[in-house]
């Protein structure tokens, strides 16, 4: 009996050693496969990180419009604020407001009245040298104006 199980000790010496390769093949096989996927993750939740504080810049933007004051000397007055402050974030991102007030109605029978306002967000950076742009992230709306 001893015999016997020497002999199929000896027989699957090295079969442990063969199972152990072909494993780590095909887990370096999978890692090759499934790192492209992971790169793509991670851009899109860099770019969707920027969009969503450019957003964020542009609703601030929005919010400092609709506080503004109801008249149009306060709106007009909001709208002629330049330049506007940049951010940045820790990637090295630049978040550039813009706004635009349309003019108001000079007669006086026109009030109450809207008046439109654009806002937009530029958004640059050395993050973005390689190839990559973002188109700026924008926003229009009417404010109601009381008087002039």
């Amino acid at each position: 009996m001893a015999n016997n199980t020497d002999a199929e000790r000896v027989s699957d010496s090295g079969f442990g050693l063969i199972e152990i390769v072909i494993s780590m093949f095909l887990l370096g096989l999978l890692a090759v496969v499934f790192l492209p996927l992971l790169v793509t993750s991670l851009q899109t939740s860099v770019r969707n990180s920027t969009i969503a504080t450019a957003t964020q810049s542009l609703e601030q933007q929005m919010g400092l419009a609709r506080s503004a004051g109801d008249t149009c000397a306060a709106l007009t007055a909001y709208g002629a604020v330049t330049p506007l402050p940049t951010t940045s974030d820790i990637r090295g991102t630049v978040y550039q407001p813009d706004r635009t007030v349309d003019s108001c109605p000079s007669a006086l029978a026109s009030y109450p009245t809207t008046v439109k306002v654009r806002v937009s967000v530029l958004i640059s950076g050395t993050i973005y040298a390689a190839g990559s742009s973002y188109s700026p992230v924008t926003a229009t709306t009417l404010i109601y104006l009381k008087g002039p």
